[in-house]
């Protein structure tokens, strides 16, 4: 999962704010299952001019309700060949954290 230095300080306060219990299945999900809906809580396809791929290969913008805190965007692409290596591999790119109520 790769997190943009802008979030850095929101993404390292993510257990203080909404509790470790959301925070836990908050990366369960996009470690395991983030093209899926969650096992806990709500997603959805973001619509709009922010719903479109920014990279090739990944999909739409998912928009995660963590615990009615506030919100996750993130997009993914499930073999990525972005690194050193080239190797194939799952990529969760957070797009937005806002831990505030909306």
């Amino acid at each position: 999962m790769l997190v943009h230095r802008g979030f850095l300080e929101e993404w390292n306060s993510l257990v203080e704010r909404v509790g470790l219990q959301n925070a836990q299945q908050f990366w369960d999900h996009v470690a395991h299952t983030p093209g899926q809906p969650p096992k806990v809580g709500r997603s959805s396809i973001m619509k709009g001019k922010h719903h479109a791929p920014k990279w090739a290969g990944y999909s739409p913008t998912i928009h995660y309700e963590i615990s009615g805190a506030g919100r996750i965007d993130y997009q993914y692409n499930p073999a990525s060949t972005e690194g050193a290596q080239g190797d194939a591999h799952g990529v969760v790119k957070i797009l937005s954290i806002d831990l505030g109520s909306h």
